[in-house]
């Protein structure tokens, strides 16, 4: 008796993604305490004994919904590219989520696997976990690189 196996389409657990995207806005908001008037900030972090800085460049600022660029300069970037993330900012939901990265213009919720590109079905998701690990880590162990940040807090 043959056994045939059914693949089933990512479902998006969009309860799950909100809550995520409400996590990653709490997080850069602890990150950037001045956002309405500093534009870029950045942080030294460790791994290990390599040494890296993640900036926090603010592209666009309106009322309720911003445009952050998110890079990372790394003592390792000769061999190994880092990422660099496009996050819109929500401040009126309180939610911030990855919009694009690496050089793609936009990040679909959901892609039919295989693809041409491969990416994931939960490429969105993904990145957006990406995202919160890379927050956590600068809140966790990251030293202002910036002395205003220090100098008045």
């Amino acid at each position: 008796m043959a056994t045939q196996f059914v693949k089933q389409r990512y479902s998006i657990d969009l309860v799950a993604q909100q809550a995520l995207c409400e996590h990653n806005y709490a997080r850069l908001m602890k990150l950037l305490p001045r956002w309405d008037r500093v534009d870029e900030q950045r942080y030294g972090i460790h791994y290990g004994e390599h040494q890296a800085s993640v900036c926090f460049l603010i592209q666009q600022r309106c009322p309720f919904t911003s445009m952050l660029e998110v890079s990372h300069e790394a003592d390792w970037g000769h061999w190994l590219a880092p990422p660099v993330m496009q996050v819109r900012v929500y401040h009126d939901l309180r939610m911030a989520e990855v919009v694009s990265t690496l050089n793609r213009q936009h990040l679909a919720a959901r892609y039919d696997y295989p693809n041409s590109n491969m990416d994931l079905p939960d490429e969105k998701a993904q990145w957006n976990r990406f995202l919160g690990e890379w927050l956590s880590h600068c809140i966790e162990g990251g030293v202002s690189l910036d002395s205003w940040n220090t100098a008045s807090l």
